[in-house]
C-alpha cells in the first residue's frame, strides 16, 4: 500500500512583527534556534496578558514540535510532543477560525506542526516494527490527528481526505495492544470513505467480528453492506459472518424468518449450509420444547437436502440430513420405551409412536445411505467425512435392526420376506462397524 504523502504548503517566514512580544520568538524560530525560542515562549507563557493570546499557544506548539522532531534535542525534552499537542489544542480553542495560521506572521508555525506529524509518524513506524504497540499507537494517533487537521483545513496541496497509511496503522497498533474499541474507531474512518484494496479486507472482517461480539446491529449492517460492495468475491465469507452474527444476537425464530425471506431468492450452497448448521445446533435447540426442536431439525434436514441437490458430490450433506431424521427417530424411541407395559392404553400409545418412527426411520435410511455411498467411494476422505461414514454404518445397522424387529409377531409371507431383507441389511452395516474411523 502506498502511503499518502502530505505535501505541505510551507508558508514563507515573515520577520516583521506586529507585536513586539513575539518578534524574538519568531526570529529564533526562523534561525532554527529552537532552544532559544523555547526559552522565549516559556517566558511569555508566564505572562498573564500573553496567556490570553492564541499566538502564544500556536508558537509553543510549533516550537515544541520542532524540539520533538530534532534528533539532537528530542531526548533532552522527552515530553515535547505532549506539550506541543496540548498547546495546539489550546490554540484551537482560542482561535477556532484559524486566523493566526492562515494569515500574518504566525502562519509560519504550520511548519512546526508538519515536523511534529513527520516525527510522530516515523516514530510510530519504528515502534510498530519493534512490536511496541502502546508506544506505536500513541505516535500514530498523534500523527493521525495532525494529518486530519492539515487535510481538513487546506494546508496540504494533496487533496486526499485521509492519510490512509497512518490511520490504518493507528488501528493496527490499537488492535495489537488489545484495544478493539480504539482499533474499530480508526478503521471506521477508512470504511466510511469506502477505502478498499486487498490489504484492507481483513480490516472489514475484524470490524464485523467486533460489532457482532458487542451486539451492535446497526453498525454491523452498515459496514457489512460496504464490505459486500468492496469485496464481492468474498460473498461466502460475508454470508458466514452474517449468519454467525445472527446466531449470537438473534433468536432462532428471527433467523427462521430471515431464512424464509431469503428462500424466495436463490441461496448459495454456503448460505444453505450456514442456515442448516444454525438450525441444527444443539446449543441453540436445548432451550426449546420438543415440538419446536423437531420443527427446527426437520427444517435443517430440508436445507441440507437443498444443499446436496446443488452439490451432489458432498456426501456429508446427505449424511447430515439423515442424521437429523435419525435423531428424531431416537427421541421417539425413548418415548416408546417410556410407554412399556401391557395395558391396552399403553399399547395404543406405543403403536402411535411406532407409526411416527417409521416415517423418520425411512427418511433417515434413505439419506444416510446416500451419504454412505458417496463417502465410501471417496478415496481422500478428511477426518470429518471418515467419522461421519463410520457413524453412518452404525446408525444404519440400528435402523435396520429396529425395522427387522417390527416384523415380528406377524406370520405372513410378506413379514417373513421383510425380516430377511432387513436382517441382511443389518448384518451388512454391522459388519462395517469401526471400519472407517480415522
Amino acid at each position: 500500500m502506498k502511503k499518502t504523502f502530505l505535501f505541505l504548503l510551507f508558508a514563507a517566514f515573515a520577520i516583521a512583527a506586529t507585536a513586539q512580544d513575539y518578534s524574538k520568538v519568531m526570529l529564533n524560530y526562523q534561525l532554527k534556534k529552537y532552544e532559544d525560542a523555547k526559552s522565549d515562549i516559556d517566558k511569555l507563557s508566564t505572562d498573564s496578558k500573553a496567556q490570553d493570546k492564541p499566538e502564544t499557544y500556536l508558537w509553543k506548539a510549533a516550537i515544541y514540535g520542532q524540539l520533538y522532531a530534532d534528533s539532537a534535542l528530542t531526548g533532552k525534552y522527552p515530553d515535547a510532543a505532549q506539550q506541543s499537542m496540548a498547546a495546539f489544542n489550546t490554540y484551537l480553542q482560542k482561535d477556532p477560525s484559524l486566523k493566526m495560521l492562515k494569515e500574518g506572521n504566525a502562519s509560519a508555525a504550520i511548519n512546526g506542526l508538519a515536523w511534529l506529524y513527520s516525527a510522530s509518524f516515523n516514530n510510530g513506524k519504528k515502534y510498530f516494527t519493534e512490536s511496541k504497540w502502546p508506544e506505536a499507537f500513541q505516535e500514530f494517533k498523534r500523527a493521525t490527528e495532525l494529518s486530519e487537521f492539515i487535510n481538513k483545513n487546506g494546508f496540504n496541496s494533496n487533496k486526499s481526505l485521509i492519510d490512509t497509511f497512518t490511520v490504518l496503522y493507528t488501528g493496527y497498533a490499537a488492535q495489537n495492544m488489545g484495544k478493539p474499541d480504539s482499533a474499530v474507531a480508526y478503521y471506521e474512518k477508512l470504511a466510511d470513505l469506502k477505502t478498499g484494496g486487498a490489504d484492507l479486507q481483513p480490516m472489514y472482517q475484524y470490524m464485523l467480528d467486533d460489532y457482532s461480539k458487542m451486539n451492535q446491529p446497526e453498525k454491523f449492517t452498515k459496514y457489512l453492506a460496504i464490505a459486500k460492495e468492496l469485496y464481492p468475491d468474498k460473498a461466502n465469507l460475508w454470508s458466514q459472518m452474517e449468519m454467525s452474527n445472527m446466531s449470537q444476537n438473534a433468536s432462532l425464530d428471527q433467523i427462521m424468518t430471515k431464512y424464509q425471506q431469503d428462500s424466495a431468492t436463490t441461496l448459495t450452497e454456503d448460505q444453505l449450509v450456514n442456515y442448516a448448521e444454525t438450525f441444527a445446533n444443539p446449543q441453540q435447540l436445548q432451550s426449546l420444547d420438543s415440538n419446536k426442536q423437531v420443527q427446527y431439525k426437520l427444517t435443517a434436514a430440508g436445507i441440507y437436502k437443498r444443499a446436496f441437490n446443488q452439490n451432489p458430490n458432498q456426501g456429508i450433506y446427505a449424511y447430515n440430513a439423515g442424521l437429523l431424521n435419525y435423531n428424531i427417530f431416537n427421541d421417539l424411541e425413548d418415548r416408546r420405551y417410556a410407554l412399556r407395559g401391557e395395558s391396552a392404553a399403553l399399547k395404543t400409545q406405543r403403536t402411535e409412536v411406532e407409526k411416527q418412527q417409521q416415517v423418520y426411520a425411512d427418511s433417515a435410511i434413505a439419506w444416510l445411505e446416500k451419504g454412505y455411498e458417496i463417502l465410501k467411494a471417496k478415496t481422500d476422505r478428511d477426518r470429518i467425512e471418515a467419522n461421519s461414514l463410520d457413524h453412518a454404518v452404525d446408525y444404519l445397522a440400528n435402523l435396520y435392526m429396529w425395522k427387522r424387529e417390527q416384523t415380528k409377531g406377524t406370520n405372513s409371507a410378506a413379514a417373513t420376506k421383510d425380516y430377511d431383507k432387513y436382517d441382511a441389511k443389518f448384518k451388512q452395516f454391522d459388519a462395517e462397524h469401526g471400519k472407517y474411523k480415522m
